[in-house]
């Protein structure tokens, strides 16, 4: 019977660490499906992915394959920094609802132009150590930054 109440109160003692948990000191929310892992964008708080710090970026390094996803004007802006470890493999998606854009990532001189809502897929292995930004050449808008160490 000492058995059954040790186990039973495992879940409860679960339960009561998670909900003592701080927003400040959460973990980046990631979604790992098929070996690819995404970090999550909050689009209602405006901030950047992985865990928030005050200018909307990212204070850990994704490890493993990185899909990034942006729409434009909703979660892109040079505020937006993504952490990744040289050698990974990038797939930037980038959306713009409101026109036909055009898009480059520095460093690596990958472009692509799309249509007004059609979504621009870059792939990429992040093998050059640097900051990147991702811009429109449209607008010449920085859209997001890559951080790759």
């Amino acid at each position: 019977m000492r058995t059954f109440r040790a186990i039973a109160a495992i879940p409860a003692a679960a339960l009561l660490l998670v909900a003592c948990g701080d927003e400040e000191t959460t973990k980046p929310t990631t979604l790992a499906i098929g070996g690819v892992t995404t970090l999550v964008t909050d689009t209602s708080s405006g901030t950047g992915t992985g865990t928030d710090t005050d200018d909307g970026s990212t204070d850990t390094v994704a490890d493993g394959p990185l899909q990034i996803d942006v729409l434009v004007g909703t979660n892109s802006g040079a505020d937006r920094i993504e952490r990744v470890k040289v050698g990974n493999q990038v797939t930037l998606t980038i959306t713009n609802p409101n026109s036909a854009d055009s898009y480059h990532v520095h460093g690596y001189d990958l472009e692509q132009e799309v249509a007004k809502g059609v979504a621009a897929i870059i792939n990429f292995t992040a093998d050059e150590i640097g900051r990147f930004e991702v811009e429109s050449h449209i607008t010449e808008d920085v859209l997001v930054v890559i951080e790759v160490s």
